[in-house]
Formats: structure tokens, C-alpha cells, sequence
């Protein structure tokens, strides 16, 4: 048993070592070129680092922790992400970063005990971006026709062949909201796919954004069969209605392209998240807001295992030792992530000459 488990951590870190191959399975409709560009830039940037290695992070925090499907690691995940933001957008001190840190999981409680507290927390950090503004922001109209404006940094062109695959297997999903034909694909700057569709009326105002991304086995499912046979059992019923109610439009859904499964929905106003200055107050409601988020998800009404682990979370779960332990492993983490990623830096990929 240990030298199979030992064989498991093993592949797991031979995976999240080899970036190319994670990156083929998060982005499978990918060509080299993009596969390529995008590793360029996680070779610029830790924070696209961190987000297309999944893999690696999981397993450094269940080294730690030895708990499959833990609430805590995306309380980890995004503690460690707040983090990286901290040290590049400004030059807190080591206590402040860390109370900070902190209004994370006493925001994350507190919605915990009340499922119908509204956080003023929110409010102030909150970016408001109306339904329009996603036309405007992402695409440009040219002799009366729009497409999407790939003079931005974060938007890139899709080939033909990519492009026919994608608007073939979408029909049916667009018909069934009584929607016209795709006008335009993109990839965004993390691999995902972004569709523009005539909408209703071949009027240019009423256009509508899509995502497209591949729906992926959770990560922490990966290393446990039985967990991952069990996720893939569920029916396509069960998934939509998980999508749905966390996505709070009924445009979420999971269809298929070739063999692999995608996750498809409206791309909604993002009503951003983020530090309204870089006062240290200003972050704490950052914080807090992320810790409230995050609980809400965890704690849906909707769901009964969600109800279950709420309960159980206010019963049993000692806040400040908690913090104490994730703080901890969030630093450790960090160190850990910044080594890897300068192990990577200096590889010479060919792509990024």
C-alpha cells in the first residue's frame, strides 16, 4: 500500500513538473502555437503560473494536510493567490499581509453562522460592469459587423480548423435558445475560449458572449480512483444542476466536443472583486468579501451535502487554530511556488526566443 501511494505521488509530481502536458489536458482543442504562447507567459508572470498548475498545487498542499476533497484547499488556493497579488500590487508589511490574510477566513465563518448575512464587505469591494459593457470591452464593429478585437493582449485568433469544430458541435446548444449562428472565436490569455453569437436579432446590441472551457475532473479527484469514478458516474442531470445553481443562470451547461466534455455559459457582467485602493483597509474588505464568496458556495442551500458540511463546519472547526495552520502552509506554499517557478523561468523554451 505505501509503494503504491508512493507510485501515486510520484506520477502526480511528474505531471505538475511537465507543464506542456498539464496544459494539454486543461486546453485539449489547443494548437502548439497556443500551447506555446501560453507557456511563454507563465514564464513571465507566477500568477498565470499558478493558475494553469493545478496539479502541483494540490499536491503540495496534500502532502500537508493528507485530505482528499478538503474545503481548505480552496481556501488555500485562494489565500495563496491573494498573496502573489499583494506582493506584486504593493509593499505590505509581513504583519499587515497577514491580517489581511486573516479577514479571509473570518469573513469565510462569518457567512458560515448566517447563511442571510449580506457583507458591507462586498459593497466596497465590489466593480460594478453592466451588460453592455462586455461588447464594448471585448469586441469592435467594422462596416457594420462585429467580431471580437483581437488587437487585445488577452485575446487571440482561433484557426479554421479549431474554429469549424467548435461552431459544429455548438449548434444544438444555440438552437436550443433559440439563437443565431457564431460570428466569431477567440482564446482568451488562460486557454479558454470565448464564442460571440448573433443573439435573437441580426441587430448588433442584443450580441452575446460565451465561455467555453474544458470541463476537467477537480483536481483533488485525481488522485483517488474511487473519488474519480464516482464523479464521472454522476449523470449529465445531476452535473447541470451543480453548474446552474453556482452559476445562477441557465445558460451553465456541459456538452461534448469530440470525447472530451466542455463547460459552456453566458459570459456575465463581471462584477469584479477587488481592493479599492491600497490602504491596508481596503484589502481587508478584499479579503473578506473572498472569504464570504467562497463560503457561500460551500454552504448552498440548495445542496444537502452543502447544508451537512455547514453544520458540521460551526460545530466542530476551531477558527483560530485554523488560521494559525493554513496561514502557515499558505507562506510555506509560497516559498515553494516561487522556487518552482524560477526552476521553469530558466527553462529555454524555443517558443519564447
Amino acid at each position: 500500500m505505501k509503494v503504491l501511494i508512493l507510485l501515486l505521488s510520484i506520477f502526480h509530481l511528474v505531471l505538475a513538473l511537465d507543464e506542456s502536458k498539464q496544459l494539454q489536458s486543461i486546453h485539449p482543442l489547443q494548437n502548439t502555437f497556443q500551447s506555446n504562447k501560453l507557456l511563454c507567459e507563465m514564464q513571465t508572470d507566477i500568477q498565470t503560473y499558478l493558475y494553469e498548475t493545478p496539479i502541483s498545487t494540490y499536491t503540495f498542499f496534500n502532502a500537508k494536510s493528507a485530505h482528499l476533497g478538503d474545503y481548505r484547499y480552496d481556501m488555500f488556493t485562494l489565500l495563496s493567490d491573494l498573496l502573489l497579488k499583494m506582493q506584486a500590487d504593493s509593499d505590505f508589511s509581513g504583519s499587515k499581509e497577514k491580517a489581511i490574510l486573516g479577514s479571509f477566513i473570518d469573513g469565510y465563518f462569518e457567512r458560515l453562522k448566517d447563511e442571510k448575512l449580506s457583507c458591507p464587505c462586498i459593497e466596497e469591494a465590489l466593480s460594478d460592469v453592466k451588460e453592455h459593457d462586455l461588447l464594448y470591452q471585448y469586441t469592435k464593429v467594422k462596416d457594420k459587423k462585429r467580431s471580437f478585437n483581437t488587437h487585445m493582449q488577452t485575446l487571440s485568433k482561433v484557426d479554421p480548423v479549431q474554429q469549424a469544430v467548435i461552431r459544429k458541435e455548438t449548434l444544438a446548444y444555440l438552437f436550443k435558445f433559440n439563437l443565431m449562428a457564431i460570428k466569431d472565436i477567440v482564446i482568451d490569455e488562460y486557454g479558454d475560449y470565448l464564442l460571440l453569437s448573433e443573439g435573437k436579432s441580426t441587430k448588433q446590441d442584443d450580441d452575446i458572449i460565451f465561455s467555453l472551457s474544458a470541463n476537467t475532473v477537480p483536481v483533488s479527484y485525481q488522485v483517488d480512483l474511487q473519488m474519480k469514478t464516482m464523479y464521472l458516474e454522476k449523470s449529465l442531470i445531476d452535473k447541470n444542476k451543480v453548474i446552474a445553481s453556482f452559476n445562477k443562470n441557465h445558460y451553465a451547461e456541459i456538452i461534448t466536443i469530440g470525447t472530451q466534455e466542455y463547460f459552456i455559459n453566458k459570459l456575465n457582467p463581471r462584477l469584479d472583486l477587488k481592493p479599492q485602493s491600497e490602504k491596508t483597509n481596503a484589502y481587508k474588505n478584499y479579503a473578506a468579501a473572498l472569504g464570504f464568496m467562497l463560503a457561500s458556495f460551500h454552504s448552498n442551500s440548495k445542496l444537502v451535502s452543502c447544508k451537512e458540511f455547514a453544520k458540521k463546519a460551526r460545530q466542530q472547526v476551531q477558527q483560530r487554530l485554523l488560521k494559525t495552520e493554513i496561514l502557515t502552509m499558505v507562506y510555506a506554499y509560497n516559498e515553494a511556488l516561487e522556487e518552482k517557478w524560477e526552476e521553469f523561468n530558466a527553462q529555454k523554451l524555443s517558443a519564447c526566443n
